[in-house]
C-alpha cells in the first residue's frame, strides 16, 4: 500500500502562481542585499543607495603645483633671456666668486632700465630676499652659464627650495625657442668655434660656409642655418654688455 503524501507536499502543490512569484521576488531581494554587503562593486545598486564616498588623496598637498611652477619657469626664462646681454657678465662673476650680491644688483638695475617682465614669480619681484638661495645655487655648479638653469632654480621660491624647483623644472624638457638676445651666449656656450668664425665672416656666403661645418640637430643652430642673412644681426643683438666705471654700458669684445 502506497504511503500518503505528507501535508507539506500537499501545501506546496496548492501554492498559487502569485505566491510563487512573491517567493521568487523575496529570494532575489535577499541575494541582492547579500551581494551589496559582501562586494561593494556589486553590479546591482538600488536607487536609494548612494555610491561609496571617494577616498581622499593620501599625503600632504604640494606647496606649489607643477603646472604653476613650469609656468613661472617659462616666464622667468623669457625675461632673463630678453635681458641677457646685460646680465651675462654679472652672473658669470657671481658664479666665479660664489657671491650673489653682484647678480642681485644687476637684476635690480635691469628691472629699472631693461625690458620689464609680466606675471613674474617672487624672485623677480624681490630678488634681494633670495640672495642666500642664489648664492647656494651658484656654488652648486648647476648654473653652467645657462639662464634657463637660473630660472629653473629660482622659479619655485619661496614655496620650494631652489634645488627642488630646479629638479622639477629640468625634469620637464623646455621646448620653447630662445629669445633673440640669448643667441650669442647660446652659441658661445655650445658652439664656441663656430661663433668665432661667424663673427669673422664678412658675407652671407661666408656665414653659410661656416654653419655648414657642423652637423647637428640643435634647433637654434638649424634656425641660424636657415637664415644666413640675419645671423650677423642676431648675434650682434645678443653680445654681452657691461657697465663701465661711470655707470654707462659698453659692449664687450
Amino acid at each position: 500500500m502506497r504511503n500518503k503524501p505528507s501535508p507539506e507536499v500537499h501545501s506546496k502543490k496548492r501554492l498559487s502562481l502569485n505566491q510563487v512569484m512573491k517567493l521568487v521576488t523575496e529570494l532575489r531581494e535577499r541575494i541582492e542585499r547579500l551581494e551589496l554587503r559582501e562586494d561593494k562593486y556589486a553590479p546591482y545598486i538600488p536607487d536609494n543607495l548612494s555610491p561609496p564616498p571617494r577616498k581622499p588623496r593620501m599625503g600632504r598637498k604640494p606647496k606649489l603645483e607643477t603646472d604653476e611652477l613650469l609656468g613661472r619657469w617659462k616666464r622667468l626664462t623669457t625675461w632673463l633671456e630678453q635681458n641677457w646681454p646685460r646680465l651675462l657678465v654679472p652672473m658669470r662673476d657671481a658664479e666665479c666668486s660664489g657671491s650673489a650680491s653682484e647678480a642681485i644688483a644687476a637684476i635690480l638695475a635691469v628691472k629699472e632700465h631693461g625690458i620689464s617682465g609680466i606675471q613674474q614669480p617672487r624672485f623677480y619681484q624681490t630678488p634681494e630676499e633670495f640672495e642666500e638661495a642664489l648664492g647656494a645655487f651658484f656654488k652648486s655648479k648647476r648654473y653652467r652659464g645657462n639662464p634657463r638653469n637660473l630660472a629653473a632654480a629660482m622659479a619655485g621660491l619661496p614655496e620650494l627650495s631652489w634645488k627642488r624647483s630646479f629638479d622639477i623644472c629640468t625634469a620637464h624638457p623646455y621646448k620653447t625657442g630662445h629669445a633673440l638676445q640669448a643667441y650669442w651666449d647660446y652659441m658661445h656656450r655650445n658652439f664656441p668655434d663656430r661663433l668665432r668664425e661667424l663673427e669673422e665672416a664678412e658675407t652671407e656666403l661666408n656665414v653659410k660656409i661656416v654653419l655648414a661645418r657642423s652637423r647637428t640637430a640643435d634647433p637654434l643652430y638649424l634656425h641660424l642655418r636657415d637664415h644666413p642673412g640675419k645671423v650677423k644681426e642676431w648675434l650682434q643683438a645678443g653680445k654681452p654688455i657691461a657697465p663701465d666705471s661711470l655707470g654707462n654700458c659698453r659692449l664687450l669684445a
